[in-house]
């Protein structure tokens, strides 16, 4: 898949965790949501939004329950399409990562331009499910590219102009320092006892209050980080046993069964259709 578009209007939601993809996410959230987390950076959205994410990076609604009335639009573009857009080496790609880099991942639209948005991609997510003949497929894939390229405009017109929306402030400081402790020691032998000690709080405690925050638990989370830069690792000339290792398994069989099971192929296959 190159590219996804897709609306939607929740009259109630619960939050659903955080979550990473192998896609570039261009997110519009309208109204309805509250606190947004990118890695361990907390932000309280506001009607009218540009949330930028990079592929790999957990991302995902927090401590949110009950939303009601709850408003976005997102389009999902693959590194693949990124290139095909990228037109007299504007380097897209570089200037979406940057963005994160920065810490520019969410800015405010101007109403005209969140209004746009959401039309031009309830337009692709039409387009995309429409069967149409050989002729008609033409013209729709050259109106395709057109739509994403106007989001596109828009989304670099508001990255140079736009003022970055800093972080907010939590009441779960603990948790965000604990995510912000495993992002950066998920490779080791780390464990809910291990993190309990480091922050001194009771393993049921960290469990209890880092599901409710994550959507996940602690391994859990462990997991799902070592599997995201095992992707990364699969564009290196590593072998697969070495991202195994780098990666903080401690043996061949057991990065294979989790990276399976997250995925549903095993490593060799993803490797292979990248």
């Amino acid at each position: 898949m190159d590219y996804m578009a897709h609306y939607e209007k929740s009259p109630r939601l619960w939050s659903q965790g955080l979550h990473a993809h192998d896609y570039y996410e261009i997110f519009i959230h309208l109204e309805g949501g509250r606190n947004y987390c990118v890695d361990d950076r907390i932000y309280e959205l506001k009607p009218n939004q540009l949330l930028i994410i990079p592929p790999l990076h957990m991302h995902g609604l927090v401590c949110d329950r009950d939303l009601v009335d709850y408003e976005r639009c997102y389009l999902y573009l693959s590194p693949e399409m990124i290139q095909k857009c990228d037109i007299d080496k504007m380097n897209l790609s570089g200037i979406l990562d940057s963005s994160v880099k920065k810490n520019k991942t969410l800015s405010d639209l101007s109403e005209s331009d969140a209004e746009l948005c959401k039309k031009i991609l309830r337009n692709i997510e039409q387009q995309t499910n429409s069967s149409s003949s050989k002729e008609s497929k033409l013209q729709s894939n050259f109106e395709l590219y057109i739509n994403i390229f106007r989001v596109l405009q828009i989304v670099c017109n508001n990255l140079s102009s736009g003022e970055t929306i800093a972080p907010q402030k939590t009441t779960e400081t603990q948790i965000v320092k604990i995510l912000h402790y495993i992002n950066e020691h998920f490779t080791q032998n780390i464990s809910v006892e291990s993190i309990s000690k480091e922050f001194h709080i009771s393993e049921s405690s960290l469990s209890h209050r880092f599901r409710a925050y994550v959507n996940k638990s602690v391994y859990e989370y462990i997991l799902y980080k070592r599997i995201i830069l095992a992707k990364e690792l699969m564009y290196s000339n590593l072998s697969l046993t070495e991202i195994a290792y780098k990666c903080g398994f401690s043996d061949y069989s057991n990065f294979l069964r989790v990276f399976t099971k997250q995925t549903g192929i095993s490593p060799k296959q993803y490797r292979d259709i990248q």
